[in-house]
């Protein structure tokens, strides 16, 4: 597979005491994953942990990747009813799976992933009420970072029993001079579109635009946990 160089990092922000968010970074596989805990705390570090945890055993195993959290929805919410974690807990999770320069995203929640190839454009779409708000055109693109309902996500990883999850899933090629960002939204949550791309066009270094990533977010007021990984393929020397 096309080697790819990463950059990434997790912060538990500056309102919270635990860390809700998780990431794993399994180059071997080609894969890279960022969860975003819910439920509560502790609940929502289980969750995400699970997801982490599970996907790079799933993903040897020989599933997909959208198979694999689908799987990985059933183990979150299997161990709710063991008693690990809580038995509301979740998690969003939103994945890459490489094979030679092409990508498989796969996603669930509002974990998110962009596209940075000298200007940034969000590849994923957000299961969550403001987007259903803004695909029914109750409002505008402008009002949703600042919704009151921001916060709340049409499905996620875990919850009932019952509960059935759809992952999607989009396709593409990285080429170079291009990147991809995923990250959860205690970084888009904080830090605009325009802001992200800033810190894109000044660096290109792939952990020094994580580091950054992640201080604006703090600078923003760091409400919540933040956690980005950034992917380009290595250079040759």
């Amino acid at each position: 597979m096309t080697s790819i160089d990463c950059g990434h990092g997790t912060h538990p922000g500056l309102k919270r005491e635990c860390n809700e968010d998780g990431y794993c970074a399994v180059p071997e596989l080609g894969l890279w994953a960022v969860a975003d805990g819910m439920g509560g705390h502790e609940s929502g570090e289980v969750a995400s942990a699970i997801v982490i945890g599970e996907l790079p055993g799933l993903i040897r195993q020989g599933q997909d990747l959208s198979a694999a959290i689908v799987s990985v929805h059933g183990m979150i919410q299997a161990a709710a009813e063991r008693g690990e974690g809580g038995a509301d807990m979740g998690s969003t999770v939103v994945a890459v799976r490489f094979d030679g320069p092409s990508y498989q995203i796969a996603w669930v929640g509002d974990s998110r992933a962009y596209l940075w190839n000298g200007e940034l454009r969000q590849l994923t779409k957000d299961h969550s009420y403001v987007q259903l708000l803004l695909d029914a055109g109750l409002i505008e693109k402008s009002e949703a970072a600042s919704h009151p309902s921001g916060n709340i996500i049409s499905q996620a990883l875990g919850g009932a029993e019952h509960n059935k999850v759809k992952v999607d899933r989009i396709c593409g090629e990285l080429h170079q001079g291009e990147s991809l960002l995923l990250c959860s939204d205690g970084l888009h949550g904080e830090v605009t579109d325009e802001a992200i791309a800033a810190i894109f066009a000044a660096a290109a270094d792939n952990q020094l635009r994580a580091n950054r990533l992640i201080e604006a977010a703090l600078a923003a007021g760091g409400k919540d946990n933040v956690t980005v990984i950034v992917l380009s393929p290595a250079t040759s020397a």
